[in-house]
This record gives structure tokens, sequence and C-alpha cells, in this order.
């Protein structure tokens, strides 16, 4: 791909699994804009994050590093990056002039975590709390866009590097109206499917942090198709503020020459193996399949295209720094550009890709996905179900899933 884009937009919309976007094949009207973008690009079919967590996920994007390569690691503790070890893309984009700004969602990438290296503006300002955890400060994805927005257009005429992060998708499940009644209970089964409701962390119920109750009772609603839908209808309403996002900039017409990199820093488990509304437990697939789209500036688009072969998100580091004309072979990354995957797709068949847990580390390369414990199940701490880590398992990635999940979700 030619060098020449001059205006740089990554978008990361937590907790996203790729199976529940239309353009990946689902089959709920979940994601219209996303899927016109991905009509307008390239779509990554298998796209992997390498972490179920979103610090040391998004900590992998901005370094090009899997995690345990990169210094904050499996996220246990108060690690930050070390900015004397690890060199970001943002440090990098600033290096060669581009105007650097990121805008997130949740307070879980505060400034501390030292994600904000190389960035000239890091606006974690939150607006706003969880439902059941008052101490988890996040903001609504169009608030965020005001703020983004407000920093594109003051900064238009300039090359820049812009990272935004949308946090509607994650729990508890509760899109704004009319995004809460996009999809109904039914849509999802027949019959209600009542589950226990269970700690943060464990598998078999509803997690405490995710509760939902009923408007007029304030009963706990137990049934997982309630949850179901208001996943969806958080997806509906991330397409919608992505959406506007784009409206606004087609308005100052800066979105034409604009390269849009959209993706996740993990999905969700919603029942498969047992685990309802939740990450972290697992590298399976509903966990770290993510979603992947590129838009290239105008002129250069090879609109509809496709890319079967598995890549990371650590991939997106080197594709970026590679149109800046910066060779990314003097750094230690783990990524490689992602254009390989449609000019050189012969190079990365046999690549492995990596994604890793404390107790648990996933190897994707070609069409398997291969899951090992990495520390004896009874060595594992908070947030690990011994009985999801233990055994190892194979994956066919190109196999129909035969994991069980409430009602149907296809």
């Amino acid at each position: 791909m030619d060098a020449r884009a001059k205006k740089f937009l990554l978008i990361t919309i937590d907790t996203l699994r790729a199976d529940h976007l239309g353009c990946y094949g689902y089959r709920k009207n979940t994601s219209p804009h996303l899927d016109a973008l991905a009509r307008q690009g390239i779509l990554f079919r298998h796209a992997y994050s390498p972490c179920t967590y979103t610090v040391p996920a998004h900590a992998s994007i901005m370094t090009g590093k899997y995690v345990p390569h990169h210094s904050i690691g499996y996220y246990q503790g108060s690690r930050a990056l070390d900015v004397n070890r690890d060199i970001t893309l943002a440090e990098v984009m600033r290096s060669k002039g581009f105007a650097t700004a990121a805008f997130v969602s949740a307070l879980v990438l505060h400034r501390e975590w030292r994600l904000d290296s190389g960035f000239e503006v890091y606006n974690d300002t939150m607006t706003g709390s969880e439902q059941n955890r008052p101490f988890a400060l996040i903001r609504d994805g169009l608030q965020t866009n005001a703020a983004a927005l407000a920093w594109i257009k003051k900064h238009g005429y300039e090359k820049f590097f812009v990272w935004i992060h949308y946090f509607d998708v994650h729990g508890p499940y509760l899109p704004p109206a009319p995004y809460n009644s996009c999809f109904a209970p039914e849509d999802y089964g027949e019959e209600p499917v009542l589950l226990e409701v269970v700690d943060d962390g464990s598998a078999g119920g509803i997690p405490r942090y995710q509760l939902l109750r009923d408007d007029q009772t304030g009963e706990v609603i137990r049934d997982a198709r309630h949850y179901l839908a208001g996943y969806d209808g958080g997806v509906r309403y991330v397409d919608h503020v992505v959406g506007e996002l784009f409206r606004e900039l087609q308005e100052v017409n800066l979105f034409p020459e604009m390269l849009v990199i959209i993706t996740s820093d993990h999905g969700e488990a919603l029942g498969e193996n047992n685990v309802y509304f939740f990450h972290g437990l697992t590298l399976t697939p509903e966990q770290i399949h993510v979603p992947l789209l590129v838009k290239l500036p105008a002129g250069e688009n090879p609109a509809g295209q496709n890319a079967s072969v598995p890549v990371s998100t650590v991939d997106i580091m080197p594709t970026l720094l590679e149109m800046v004309d910066f060779d990314y072979r003097h750094l230690s990354l783990d990524g490689l550009p992602l254009w390989w995957a449609l000019q050189r797709p012969e190079l990365l068949r046999e690549r492995a890709v990596h994604s890793d847990l404390v107790g648990q580390e996933a190897i994707i390369c070609q069409d398997k996905l291969i899951l090992s414990p990495r520390v004896p199940a009874a060595d594992l701490g908070y947030l690990y179900n011994p009985e999801l880590v233990a055994k190892k398992q194979v994956i066919s990635l190109f196999a129909n899933s035969t994991a069980k999940r409430p009602g149907e979700l296809r």
C-alpha cells in the first residue's frame, strides 16, 4: 500500500465480539454502519486479540507486542507501561510529525497505565459510572465523540493520529433508548433461560456486576435472553455512535482522506462453555475473535476485500508504521503488516498467532486454535476457573461452534 495517508483514526470498541456483526455473518441487524465500512474497505475475517483483559490487550495494540513481551504483562498488580522499554505507536507517530490524541471511555484505561505515552492529548475524563460498580467510571460514546471531534476539527489541517475507545458494549448491558428495545428476549428463544447469580469471575450464571433489574418490581432479571438482547442492543448503539462520528467527519470533508482501523480489545462469553456475560476466564474464540476493519484513504481503497488468514491486533502498529515510512524492523515487534494478508498470504498462513492469560495460552495457526494451561490449575487465582483452563483443547476455526448457548444467536 502507498505510504500517502496523512490522517489516521484507530477505533477500539471494548468487549465487541466479531460474530455479532452483520459483516461477520450475524443475522440480526446490529451493525449497519460497521457493515457499510466493511464494504468500503478490508475485512480481516480471522483477527485475534492477544488477551481478554482491556489493559494488556490495548497495551499490545499500542506496542505491537504480545502480552508476555510488553511491560504491563497480564495486568497483575499495578504495573504500568515502561516507557524506557516499550516504544509506543503514538511515540513513533509523533516523532514523524503527526499530531496525536486519544479519547478513552472507561477509567480502566486511565493515564496512570502510561498508555498515554506519545499522545499530546490523552482525554480520560469520565462523566458517569457503571450501574452496579459506582467506582467504575465510564463515558457515553456520544460524549467521547464530542471531545474527539472538537480536537480533530481543530487539527484537521495537520497530519494526525487519533485513538478513540468506546465502552458502550461492555456490561451491564444498558443501552439508551431506543437501542434498549431493538431486540426482544423472545428473539433469543421462546422459553426463558433462568440462571443463578454468581460472583464475578465464576462460570455457571450471571455475574453480579452484570445484574439487571425489572424496572417495575426491582427484582433481579435471571432470564439469559434479556442479557443477550441487551448485549446486541449495545452493539447497535455503538454502531450508531460510530456512524455519527463518520457523519460529522464527512461534513467537514475529513473522512475521505482518513485511514480508519476499527477493532476490539476482546470479545464476551454469552453462554459458551457455561460462561455467561463475562470475559477474561479463557481464550476461547468468543473471547478473542475480534472484528478488524480497515478503510483506506480515497483513491487507495480496495473496496469489499476479505482476508482469511489469521492475524492479530499486534499487527496494527507495524501496519501504520509502514504507512508513514518508518521501518518497523528497527523495533522488537511481534506483529507484521496487515497488508501481507492480502499481498503475501503465504507468509502469514504458517505463522502462529498468540493470545495469553496467566492461566492459559492460545496458539492460532492455519485453521486451528490450540488452548493449553499455562500453570497448574490449583495455582490459579481470582478470575480463573480451573475447569476452563485445566485441559488442552484444539478448536477448528472454520467449523460451526458446538458450544451451547441460550437461545438462537445466529
